[in-house]
């Protein structure tokens, strides 16, 4: 992928879970979502940087120590400028920061997809409170976050596919859609441990993939962590194929 299109599928993923708050400075996105999910918790390059990288990153690990949050989180790509991404690289590393969570966005052509779930799966245009509780138990999110993960969540602007499966009355898999601009992001897929290995989490991809196709969407993407192997495979089978890589850049701050 050239770096205009990287920009525009990071302009999707942040439409697609809107931040609490959002702050743009110079060509970045430095988002606050109340520590639910690194993604919302982030200071996301967008777009062509002026400034010098090391003005900036001290001035956006200030704003993260300013909002009370308990630490501060670059996500850095491979749309970003070699030479400024390097710089970062190096600045960050002397700010005392790790490296975690890398990924890659993976794409699928809807124009050829065609498939359904082997099992039976419910999809919804709208977020009933109980698939938002039974969504939210089951990524784990505490307690301390639940208020700022719904605000989020029902703040999406775009249509959306809400998937579940559920059986005994338990909801036992899920993954939520979002549609933009001819394209479907899938997110949070999960699987209760109890009923993995059956497929499911592809019969929920699919059927978030197919409500997007109905609504006109020709492309489909996710993310997805580089060591999640599993996940991967499945992505695979669907049709995906791997495109640029992500990785977050994190400080917790010593709040004795």
């Amino acid at each position: 992928m050239d770096k205009n299109e990287i920009s525009f599928y990071e302009e999707l993923q942040c439409n697609a879970f809107p931040a609490l708050q959002n702050v743009f400075y110079d060509g970045w996105s430095v988002r606050f979502g109340g520590g639910f999910t690194y993604r919302v918790n982030c200071a996301n390059p967008m777009y062509p940087e002026t400034l010098p990288p090391e003005e900036k990153l001290r001035y956006v690990e200030g704003l993260y120590r300013e909002s009370g949050l308990s630490m501060s989180i670059f996500k850095l790509h491979e749309g970003m400028e070699p030479q400024r991404l390097s710089r970062c690289e190096e600045l960050l590393t002397e700010m005392g920061y790790g490296t975690e969570r890398h990924g890659n966005i993976f794409v699928c052509d809807l124009t050829s997809f065609d498939r359904t779930p082997n099992t039976p799966t419910e999809i919804s245009d709208v977020m009933t409170g109980e698939w938002l509780e039974g969504f939210l138990t089951m990524n784990g999110t505490a307690d301390a976050q639940r208020q700022a993960a719904e605000t989020m969540l029902q703040n999406i602007h775009y249509p959306i596919a809400a998937a579940s499966i559920v059986e005994n009355g338990k909801m036992v898999a899920c993954g939520l859609g979002v549609m933009e601009r001819g394209h479907v992001g899938l997110y949070d897929i999960y699987v209760d441990a109890s009923c993995r290995r059956r497929g499911l989490g592809g019969d929920i991809c699919t059927a978030i993939m197919n409500a997007g196709k109905a609504r006109g969407c020709n492309t489909a993407y996710l993310q997805v962590l580089s060591d999640n192997l599993g996940a991967r495979k499945l992505y695979d089978t669907l049709g995906y194929q791997e495109t640029y890589a992500y990785w977050f850049r994190t400080k917790r701050f010593n709040t004795i």
